[in-house]
C-alpha cells in the first residue's frame, strides 16, 4: 500500500504511431497553433500518441508494470494492426477552448489489447493522486482538477465499448474547432510503430518517456510469422520471413541499410482484385456512358459502341489502343483537381459486379500483412503499376497506407493554364508515361532513383520489374501472386488476356521467386472473409 511520502507517477500506457499518422498530426498541430498561439506544439514533450489508458502508478512499481505489459506484448501482434483514421474530433475544455485530435477506428483487436493491458497493470495502480504525479501543472487550477478527474475515471469511462482511440494534436477555440469537424476529412491508413509509458504532463501530455518496448527488436521469426495471421504456414509465408529478417538483421551477411529498403508492389491483381476488370476499367466505361449523350459518333465508332452496347468482346478486341483511345477521351479536358474529385465520387458508390462491394473492400488481407510487416521493418512500399498514378492517388493512403507521392503509374499530359485567375493543370489528350512490361523498370529509375530489393507482381506485365529487382546485388526477393482460387476470388494465368501469367510461371520457380497460390498459401483472401 502506498504511503504518504509515496512518489505517484501518472502515466499513458499508449501507443506510438507510424510515420504516415505523424505526418498528419504534425499538419493539424500547426494548422492549430495558427489560430490559437496559445497551445502546444507537438515535440519531444508533446508526443503524438494514442493512449490506451492513463492510471495513477507508485514510483517503485513501475518495473512491475513494465514486466506485465511486456507479458502481453509478447502475445500480441501491435505493429501489424491496420488502423483507419477517419475524422477529427475536440475535447471541450475550460475557457471555451478544446483538445482538438485525429479519431482512428476501434478494432477488435486493439479492444483486445487495451483489455490485456488494463488487466497486466491493475495490480499495481492506486485511485488517485495530486497534480504533482505530472510532469507539471497548469496556471489554470480547474485544469489540474479536469486532468486528476480524467485518470481516476479513465478506465470506466474510456475503456471497451467507449473506448474513442485518437491522437491529439492540439488547443483551439470551440468555434474555431466547431468549423474544422464540419471540414471533410480523406481517411488514411496507418499502424502502431511501438508501445511506450509515459509521464503526463500539462493537458495530458505525453510529456517524459520512461520505457519504450521497440516492438521491431523484439520481432523473432515467430513473432513475424504471426504478423502474417492470414497466410498459411509453408514456404511462401516462410520466404518472406525469412528475407525480412535475413535484410534487417544487423551484422548479418544480407543486411541493408533502411535507406535501400524498398519494395514495389503492382496493384491491380497483386494488392486488390483485378477480375472480371480491373476498376479503372469499371470507371472508364462508366465515363463513356455518362458522355455518350455529348457524342452521338460513339454509337457507330468502336470501341465506343462496344461499351454502349455492353459488347465487351468488342472493347477487348480493341486492344490496349482502343483502351487508350478510351481514356484520352473521358479522362481528358479537365484539371487534375476536378479529375481527383471525379474519381472520388465514383470510388465512393461503384460496387463490385461478383461481390457487391467497393472496390476499395476488394484488397487482399494478406498482402495488406505484407506492407505492414515491411513498414514495421523501416521499408518504403511503393506501388509501381500500369493503372493511372492520378486514379490510384485518390484512394491509395486510404486502402494501404502508401501516400501519393510513393505511386508510379502510367500518366497524361498535364499543361499548366490560368483558368479564372487560378493556376491549374489540365488534363491533355495524350500518353506521357505508361507504366507497364519493360517500362516498370525504367519508371523506378526516373521516378524512385534506387533499385529496390523486393517486388511484388501478378502477371506477365510485372516480369520485367520482378527480373530487374531481383538481378540487383546482395539480398533481393521477388513473389508473384497466382490466382487459383475461383471459389474465393478468379482463377486465371495463361489465358487471361492483359493480366495473362505465362513467362513469370514458367520462369519465377527457377529463378527462386516465390510463387503463391491464392488457393493453397491465404487462408483468407479479402477482409470480409471469416478465416
Amino acid at each position: 500500500m502506498p504511503t504518504a511520502t509515496t512518489t505517484i507517477i501518472a502515466i499513458d500506457i499508449l501507443l506510438e504511431p507510424d510515420a504516415r499518422m505523424l505526418q498528419h498530426a504534425e499538419t493539424s498541430n500547426t494548422r492549430l497553433l495558427q489560430a490559437f498561439p496559445n497551445g502546444f506544439a507537438l515535440d519531444a514533450a508533446h508526443r503524438p500518441h494514442i493512449t490506451m489508458f492513463q492510471c495513477f502508478v507508485p514510483a517503485n512499481d513501475l518495473d512491475k508494470v513494465y514486466a506485465a505489459l511486456g507479458k502481453v506484448l509478447d502475445g500480441a501482434h501491435v505493429t501489424a494492426m491496420n488502423l483507419e483514421a477517419f475524422k477529427y474530433y475536440y475535447a471541450p475544455a475550460p475557457g471555451g477552448t478544446g483538445v482538438a485530435g485525429i479519431v482512428a477506428r476501434s478494432t477488435p483487436e486493439l479492444l483486445k489489447l487495451q483489455a490485456d493491458m488494463i488487466a497486466a497493470a491493475a495490480p499495481f495502480t492506486v485511485e488517485t493522486a495530486t497534480i504533482a504525479a505530472f510532469t507539471a501543472g497548469h496556471d489554470n487550477p480547474a485544469m489540474d482538477a479536469a486532468m486528476i478527474g480524467y485518470i481516476t475515471e479513465f478506465i470506466p469511462e474510456h475503456s471497451g465499448a467507449k473506448f474513442v482511440p485518437h491522437v491529439s494534436t492540439g488547443f483551439a477555440s470551440r468555434e474555431y474547432l466547431d468549423k474544422m469537424l464540419a471540414e471533410s476529412f480523406e481517411p488514411f491508413a496507418f499502424s502502431p510503430a511501438d508501445v511506450a509509458v509515459y509521464q503526463l504532463g500539462p493537458y495530458g501530455t505525453a510529456a517524459k518517456k520512461l520505457k519504450g518496448f521497440n516492438l521491431n527488436s523484439r520481432a523473432t521469426q515467430d513473432h513475424l510469422g504471426g504478423v502474417l495471421s492470414s497466410w498459411s504456414d509453408g514456404p511462401a509465408k516462410q520466404s518472406i520471413v525469412d528475407f525480412v529478417n535475413s535484410v534487417t538483421s544487423v551484422g548479418g551477411p544480407d543486411f541493408v541499410p533502411v535507406a535501400d529498403r524498398i519494395a514495389v508492389f503492382d496493384n491491380d491483381g497483386t494488392l486488390w482484385a483485378e477480375a472480371p476488370f480491373p476498376a479503372q476499367l469499371v470507371f472508364l466505361l462508366d465515363r463513356v456512358r455518362a458522355l455518350a449523350s455529348q457524342h452521338p459518333e460513339w454509337k457507330d465508332q468502336q470501341p465506343f459502341k462496344g461499351v454502349l452496347e455492353n459488347d465487351m468482346n468488342a472493347v477487348v478486341a480493341a486492344g490496349m489502343a482502343g483502351l487508350v483511345e478510351l481514356g484520352m477521351a473521358t479522362h481528358a479536358g479537365m484539371t487534375t483537381e476536378e479529375f481527383e474529385l471525379m474519381v472520388k465520387d465514383w470510388i465512393a458508390t461503384a460496387r463490385h459486379p461478383r461481390f457487391n462491394r467497393p472496390f476499395t473492400e476488394l484488397v487482399y488481407q494478406p498482402m495488406l500483412e505484407v506492407l505492414t510487416l515491411l513498414r514495421a521493418n523501416n521499408f518504403k512500399t511503393i506501388i509501381v503499376s500500369g493503372g493511372g498514378i492520378e486514379f490510384m492517388r485518390t484512394f491509395s493512403e486510404s486502402i494501404y497506407g502508401i501516400p501519393p507521392d510513393q505511386i508510379v503509374g502510367s500518366s497524361i499530359v498535364t499543361k499548366y493554364e490560368i483558368r479564372d485567375g487560378r493556376p491549374v493543370l489540365v488534363r491533355q489528350p495524350k500518353v506521357h508515361f505508361y507504366d507497364d512490361k519493360e517500362d516498370k523498370p525504367v519508371g523506378i529509375n526516373l521516378f524512385i532513383g534506387r533499385r529496390p530489393i523486393a517486388a511484388f507482381g501478378n502477371s506477365d506485365g510485372d516480369f520485367a520489374m520482378l527480373e530487374w529487382v531481383a538481378g540487383g546485388p546482395g539480398a533481393r526477393f521477388a513473389l508473384i501472386v497466382h490466382h487459383d482460387d475461383a471459389v474465393r476470388e478468379f482463377a486465371y494465368d495463361r489465358e487471361a488476356g492483359l493480366a495473362k501469367l505465362a513467362h513469370g510461371l514458367d520462369e519465377g520457380p527457377k529463378r527462386g521467386w516465390t510463387l503463391v497460390s491464392m488457393k493453397k498459401d491465404w487462408k483468407r483472401v479479402f477482409p470480409f472473409e471469416e478465416e
